[in-house]
């Protein structure tokens, strides 16, 4: 990566930091509040029912429980990146996409170590490293690498898919549970897992 983006992918992750720091907690449990449903979405459903949800950049689309709760986080400054969420009803779920691009290329395995890095930074319930256990890793038909890993200390485990798009927009996108409801949620995340397009 050049300097400048390294220094641009650097102020992201600290600003992250800083914000889940503001919010009292590293977990992915605390979640911001929603103030609209995404334009890119169908409208809200009761339930389980699935909605359409594309990204801004159109990379995918899934099919996510339309009374979950949707916000996002972006760069307001120079549109690098943004972060979608969608919160379970019971703030025991969430399905998160992150995609920064600063127009800098992606080489060899630094898009693998940004992975690891975010998963440790954000996912971690100590925010470090030594909290986050990968049990498998695994390269996907369509390109992406899949991560499944547990938070031993926040007891909550997730499944990362991670890719690189036109060579300079890094994807990573996440489901995770706590474990106490991994079998309530287990095949609601993997239809939204399945629908990944």
């Amino acid at each position: 990566m050049r300097p400048r983006g390294v220094l641009y992918l650097f102020t992201f992750m600290a600003f992250m930091l800083a914000v889940s720091l503001a919010c009292g907690s590293p977990t992915p449990t605390a979640a911001p509040e929603a103030t609209a449903v995404p334009s890119t979405a169908e409208a809200a459903a009761p339930g389980d029912q699935l909605v359409t949800f594309t990204d801004q950049s159109k990379y995918f689309s899934i099919e996510v429980p339309g009374d979950w709760e949707y916000s996002q986080e972006s760069d307001t400054t120079n549109n690098y990146w943004y972060w979608d969420k969608f919160l379970s009803p019971d703030g025991h779920a969430r399905v998160e996409s992150v995609v920064f691009d600063d127009g800098t290329a992606w080489t060899g395995s630094s898009s693998g170590k940004q992975a690891l890095y975010m998963l440790h930074e954000f996912y971690s319930s100590t925010g470090q490293e030594g909290d986050i256990r990968i049990s498998s890793d695994s390269m996907q038909k369509d390109g992406s690498e899949r991560l499944t890993w547990t938070s031993k200390g926040g007891k909550f485990s997730g499944i990362s898919f991670f890719e690189v798009r036109n060579k300079t927009a890094f994807l990573m996108f996440t489901t995770l549970s706590d474990d106490a409801y991994a079998d309530q949620y287990e095949q609601l995340l993997d239809d939204v897992i399945t629908s990944y397009k």
